[in-house]
């Protein structure tokens, strides 16, 4: 029998290059994954993989985002804010008014006549409570406006409750030169204003009880009130059920359910 040397000795040596090929592949793999960059070669083919998957996704939710947001933007929610600032620009106008310290209090003033001779008087700052009146009525007037431009019944009512206060303080109101004219909004007469009796004065827009004070606190109800019927009116929990078809219901939270 004989031995052919040179078939077994390239055998042997074929086995023992394959054993060290896959030695070595075996530690280039141990390294890689020491290393970590099996694992990103890992993330980097399976994101690959599930691209289309996780981009239908992503439409779907920016999809859904974008119908929210149309909604959230909606004309009644629109109209919910504008009477909302429009009652808080009262409510403080109002506060003003009733909490002022000094507004209604004499003052020394210093003024210079025609032949240039100064002369200081203790009188009331007219111009300064003229400019506070007529901002709580250019506030009134939006106010009362805004919410009659509401589709809201409990909106309106709160209105004409301010309304009536107003009707109820007529005749006094009517002696500082304010009026009510068309579509209830109050018109000021500068001169008869100017000219007031303050104690009249003090009287509808100063302290507790006084008329101001119970239209801030109308104001501040209806600022309440409208501040939370537009989070009503834009707060929508949206999905999508098994068959892919979408559908809504209100919730507390406008994105609840996605992230």
């Amino acid at each position: 029998m004989s031995l052919n040397l040179f078939n077994y000795n390239s055998s042997l040596f074929s086995g023992m290059s394959s054993n060290s090929s896959g030695m070595s592949s075996m530690l280039g793999d141990y390294m890689a994954i020491r290393n970590g960059s099996y694992g990103k070669l890992l993330k980097a083919y399976y994101s690959q993989d599930d691209g289309g998957k996780k981009s239908a996704s992503a439409l779907r939710k920016d999809s859904t985002k974008k119908k929210l947001e149309a909604l959230a933007d909606s004309e009644e929610v629109k109209k919910y804010k504008s009477t909302q600032t429009d009652a808080d620009s009262l409510k403080s106008a109002a506060s003003s008014l009733r909490s002022s310290s000094k507004l209604f209090e004499k003052v020394s003033k210093t003024t210079t006549d025609e032949n240039g001779e100064e002369k200081t008087v203790v009188d009331y700052d007219r111009d300064a409570i003229s400019s506070a009146v007529k901002t709580f009525v250019k506030a009134y007037n939006s106010t009362i406006k805004s919410a009659y431009d509401q589709d809201s019944s409990v909106v309106q009512k709160k209105a004409a409750s301010m309304v009536s206060e107003t009707a109820a303080n007529k005749s006094m109101l009517a002696r500082v030169g304010i009026t009510v004219g068309k579509n209830n909004q109050l018109e000021v007469d500068d001169e008869k204003l100017k000219t007031a009796n303050v104690s009249t004065l003090k009287t509808l827009f100063k302290g507790s009880g006084s008329y101001a004070s119970n239209i801030e606190r109308k104001a501040s109800d209806m600022a309440s009130m409208t501040e939370q019927l537009a989070k009503n009116a834009s707060s929508t929990k949206t999905n999508y059920n098994r068959n892919g078809n979408y559908s809504s219901f209100a919730t507390g939270g406008i994105y609840d359910g996605f992230f």
